[in-house]
C-alpha cells in the first residue's frame, strides 16, 4: 500500500472515523528490536519492514476492517536477551531496551526515532492511532517505576515488586503517592511531553489514552474512606487525570483524550441487570463517572475495558525466571446464583457494554480492550488454545461490537494481535484469526 500525504488529511478527520482495531501493545519493543538487529540500515525502512512485511499489518488492513492500532508509546520491558543479576537466588533484570527514559533524567532518542518511524510507518499504511502515554501496570515499569525514580521507593523495592510478584503489596501501599506527588507529576509531564510532540506530527492520531487501565486502590479505597481534604481515593484520581488531559489537549486540542480506564463504578447504575453484578466497585479507587464529568474535566472521550469470561490460569515463569500463577477473567462479576457457563459470562459481557454505555451522556466512548477466554476444563483452567476458541470469538466479538457501536461507541479494539515474539497466552490471535473476525 502506497504511502499517504498525512498532513493533508482535514485536522479532525480521524476523530470522526469509526474504529475496528486491535492492540499490539509491544509494537514499540519489536521495531526497537529489529532495528537494533542491523543500527546500520535505514531506520524508516527497517520499521516498515517488519510492520508491513513480518508482522503482517499491510495484511491485515487490507482484508479486514481493521483501520486502528493501540499501541503503548513508552516502556521498560526487560530486554530480550534477559541480561541478569542474581541474588537471593532471583535473576534479576537490570538491562531494559526500548526504554524512552533510561533514567528519570536521561531520554534515548533512538527509542524515539524508533516511535517516530512506527508512528509515520502505520499512518502511511492508513491505519488510524491510539498511543497510550503509560502503563499502570508493573508490566513495562508501571507506575512503581515513578516512584522509585522519586525515590519513593528504592530500586531493590521496585525489583522485588517486579520480580517476587510483590505489585498488588507495593501498589496497595504507593498508589496515591503517584497522584499525590507533585515531583511525579512533573516528571510524568516531561516524560510523555516528546511523545506528544510526535503525536503533533501525525494526523492520523484518532485517540489518545493517558494511561493504560489506572487504578487507585489503596488501604483507603478497600475500606471506601476518605483520604485527605475530605476527598475519596477515586476523587483524587479524577483529579490527576484532568489535569494530565489538560496538559495533552494545550498541544493536541483536536484529538480526543481518554484516561485508558476499564470502566469501574462508584456506585451501581439505574439498570435491571440479571448476569453482571450492580454494585459499587470502589475499592478500585476510580469512578468512570466522575473522571468524565468532574468539575472543568477536560476529558474528551470515555474508555472502557473487558474481560468478562471466567477464571483462567496457570503457571508460568516470569522475566526473573520466578514462577507465578497468571489469572484472567472477571468471573466474580457474576451474580450469585447465576451459571457458570459460557453462555452466562457473554450475557454479563452485554450487559457490560451497556450498563457502561448509560455512563457516558454526549461524551463519546470508546471499547479499548476485548478479550473472552475459557479454560481447557473444570479440572485443567489453563487457556484453550486460539484454534480451539476461534469459532465462539469470532460470534462472541461480532456481536459484542455490533452492540457497542449501536449504543454509541466510537471504535472497539480487540485485544491481542500475537507479535513476532510477543504472545498473549490468553488472547493472543494471529493475522489470519483477526482477518475473520473482521473480514473486509
Amino acid at each position: 500500500m502506497g504511502a499517504i500525504a498525512t498532513h493533508l488529511l482535514p485536522a479532525n478527520s480521524a476523530v470522526s472515523q469509526t474504529l475496528y482495531g486491535v492492540n499490539a501493545f509491544y509494537l514499540l519493543t519489536e521495531s526497537y528490536r529489529k532495528a537494533n538487529e542491523n543500527p546500520q540500515a535505514n531506520l524508516r525502512q527497517t520499521v516498515r519492514k517488519y510492520l508491513q512485511d513480518e508482522l503482517g499489518l499491510a495484511r491485515l488492513r487490507d482484508r479486514s476492517k481493521i483501520n486502528a492500532i493501540r499501541f503503548l508509546a513508552g516502556n521498560n520491558y526487560p530486554s530480550a536477551t534477559r541480561q541478569t543479576a542474581k541474588k537471593q537466588g532471583v535473576n534479576r533484570p537490570f538491562h531494559f531496551d526500548a526504554m524512552l527514559w533510561t533514567t528519570a533524567r536521561e531520554m534515548d532518542r533512538r527509542v524515539l526515532e524508533v516511535l517516530d518511524a512506527m508512528m509515520q510507518s502505520l499512518a502511511e499504511m492508513e491505519f488510524y492511532l491510539v498511543p497510550v502515554l503509560a502503563n499502570y501496570w508493573i508490566e513495562y515499569g508501571g507506575i512503581l517505576r515513578y516512584l522509585e525514580w522519586v525515590n519513593r521507593i528504592d530500586r531493590e523495592a521496585w525489583f522485588d515488586a517486579y520480580c517476587n510478584r510483590k505489585d498488588e503489596e507495593y501498589y496497595l501501599k504507593y498508589s496515591l503517592d503517584f497522584y499525590t506527588n507533585s515531583a511525579i507529576e512533573n516528571l510524568f509531564q516531561s516524560h510523555v511531553k516528546p511523545v506528544i510532540q510526535l503525536c503533533q506530527k501525525c494526523s492520523r492520531v484518532a485517540i489518545l489514552d493517558l494511561m493504560n487501565e489506572p487504578r487507585g486502590k489503596n488501604r483507603y479505597s478497600m475500606e471506601n474512606q476518605k483520604v485527605e481534604n475530605d476527598l475519596y481515593s477515586h476523587q483524587i484520581v479524577a483529579q490527576w487525570l484532568n489535569r494530565q488531559a489538560s496538559f495533552v489537549k494545550r498541544s493536541l486540542p483536536e484529538v480526543n483524550v481518554t484516561t485508558g480506564e476499564e470502566g469501574w463504578l462508584n456506585y451501581p447504575v439505574n439498570l435491571q441487570l440479571n448476569y453482571l453484578k450492580n454494585e459499587s466497585q470502589y475499592y478500585e479507587g476510580i469512578d468512570l463517572k466522575t473522571n468524565l464529568f468532574a468539575p472543568n474535566s477536560t476529558l474528551t472521550m470515555g474508555s472502557i475495558h473487558m474481560y468478562t469470561h471466567e477464571a483462567v490460569e496457570f503457571n508460568k515463569p516470569n522475566e526473573c525466571g520466578r514462577q507465578f500463577r497468571d489469572r484472567r477473567g472477571w468471573d466474580y462479576l457474576l451474580q450469585p446464583g447465576r451459571p457458570q457457563t459460557p453462555e452466562s459470562y457473554i450475557k454479563m459481557g452485554e450487559e457490560w457494554i451497556k450498563s457502561r454505555a448509560t455512563v457516558f451522556g454526549s461524551k463519546p466512548w470508546y471499547l479499548g480492550e476485548m478479550g473472552w477466554c475459557r479454560r481447557q476444563s473444570d479440572t485443567d483452567r489453563s487457556p484453550l488454545p486460539a484454534t480451539a476458541l476461534q469459532k465462539e470469538r469470532i460470534q462472541i466479538y461480532r456481536n459484542w461490537t455490533e452492540q457497542a457501536f449501536n449504543l454509541g461507541a466510537r471504535g472497539v479494539f480487540l485485544w491481542e494481535l500475537a507479535g513476532t515474539t510477543h504472545r498473549d497466552e490468553f488472547y493472543g490471535m494471529n493475522l489470519n484469526q483477526i482477518i475473520d473476525i473482521f473480514p473486509q
